[in-house]
């Protein structure tokens, strides 16, 4: 009997993608169960996920993708064996190094790093399974090729620590010097105090109209160094501002709810975990907040801030909140609860200063929040998974901030 030419099939593919979401799923959920709920190492943790989904993968791979292909109990028996000793290596040594490299050189954190090294076994996982556990040996050149693309990524991966360096700082503070002598300008009335009203006609009313149906305004500025953007190297620079509208609030109740900061811990719950009042004198501020933000994996960081209020016109607030100290943390809420060494982890934020301007009207008080963050730049080739989850954030947080305040205020009336 001829043999059956080697083919991808586009069907056989989907499916084997669908069971493979579902053993990622298994697997995140193992790896995270034993990780944090049991504080089982990483590595060890992933050994015993990985096999999990080897097993679960199997049988729906049998049931599913290669139904078509039956076979005897005896053959059954083999072709489980040649999957842990071939799809099953792929995983185990191509997600074990991969983890390792992208979690201990890369700084991404083990969730993540799971996420692409899962993804780079994938199309090896296949085409083994198609060709060897499942028949038609012919495709050892491409598989050769394909291991060797997973050992080049994991060579890489040291490219792509995240450690924190001068020459982004001096970049990230200098894109701050910059922002904030505009805001000077703004300040003492220069220009308008509020970014609204130095829009155009037409767009300003049509922001005002937004703001009174109750949304939350936000857009994405840029500080310029002359004409040019300004690069910050190894690292990213978030720039946002956002407003909101208070009906018949007023700036001494706004501003008393903003100096509250012993209650962030349950105004902002679950954004803010912890939050205390280092110190006071007059209207400067010392504050502590560990902050919590989740995008597919939860991050925690323990953050110190130096705040100063400065009241501009009778009417008129403003309110600079600069980042002194921010530490990332592991295993947060656990006993082995420990912070990260600052600037050497996985960076998903290293500085966070917030500007806010206040205006109190007849109507009620405008509050507008200008948030200016620094962290790491996102590793070579992983855009398409870290880019959304990086960039996100600053705007989700600022969001989540006015809003929260808005509801804060309407309770206080």
């Amino acid at each position: 009997m001829a043999t059956r030419p080697y083919r991808v099939g586009a069907a056989r593919w989907a499916i084997f993608n669908l069971v493979g979401a579902a053993g990622l799923l298994v697997q995140l959920g193992c790896l995270w169960l034993l990780t944090d709920g049991l504080g089982v190492p990483y590595a060890v943790a992933l050994l015993a996920a990985v096999e999990l989904t080897i097993l679960h993968n199997f049988v729906w791979h049998v049931r599913w993708t290669w139904a078509d292909r039956p076979s005897s109990v005896p053959e059954l028996l083999r072709r489980l064996a040649r999957f842990n000793l071939t799809n099953g290596a792929i995983s185990i040594v191509g997600n074990l190094v991969l983890m390792i490299a992208l979690v201990e050189l890369a700084r991404l954190h083990y969730l993540v790093a799971n996420l692409v090294s899962v993804s780079a076994c994938s199309l090896a996982n296949f085409v083994v399974g198609d060709a060897v556990v499942f028949r038609d040996r012919r495709i050892a050149a491409p598989l050769a090729v394909l291991c060797a693309a997973i050992g080049w990524f994991a060579a890489a991966a040291p490219a792509n620590a995240a450690d924190l360096r001068a020459e982004t700082v001096a970049a990230f503070e200098r894109y701050v010097l910059l922002t904030e002598t505009r805001m000077g300008r703004e300040m003492w009335g220069s220009v308008p105090f509020l970014w609204l009203d130095r829009l155009p006609a037409p767009e300003s009313r049509e922001v005002y109209a937004r703001l009174r149906r109750g949304e939350i305004v936000v857009s994405r500025p840029e500080t310029r160094d002359g004409a040019g953007v300004m690069e910050v190297p190894d690292g990213m620079c978030h720039h946002w501002v956002g407003t909101i509208f208070v009906p018949d609030a007023t700036l001494d109740r706004s501003v008393t709810l903003m100096q509250s900061y012993d209650r962030y811990q349950d105004i902002y719950r679950p954004a803010v975990r912890r939050s205390r009042t280092l110190s006071r004198a007059g209207d400067r501020f010392a504050i502590s907040l560990q902050l919590f933000t989740k995008k597919v994996v939860g991050i925690v960081v323990n953050t110190e801030y130096e705040v100063s209020y400065i009241r501009v016109a009778p009417t008129r607030m403003f309110v600079r909140s600069r980042s002194t100290r921010v530490a990332e943390v592991e295993h947060p809420g656990t006993p082995s609860e420990r912070e990260k060494p600052v600037g050497h982890d996985n960076g998903f934020l290293w500085r966070f200063n917030n500007y806010c301007s206040l205006e109190e009207r007849r109507e009620g008080v405008y509050i507008q929040c200008e948030s200016v963050s620094l962290t790491r730049d996102i590793p070579t080739g992983l855009g398409w998974l870290i880019g959304p989850f990086v960039t996100s954030i600053p705007r989700e947080s600022l969001e989540f901030t006015l809003g929260t305040m808005r509801t804060a205020l309407r309770k206080d009336r």
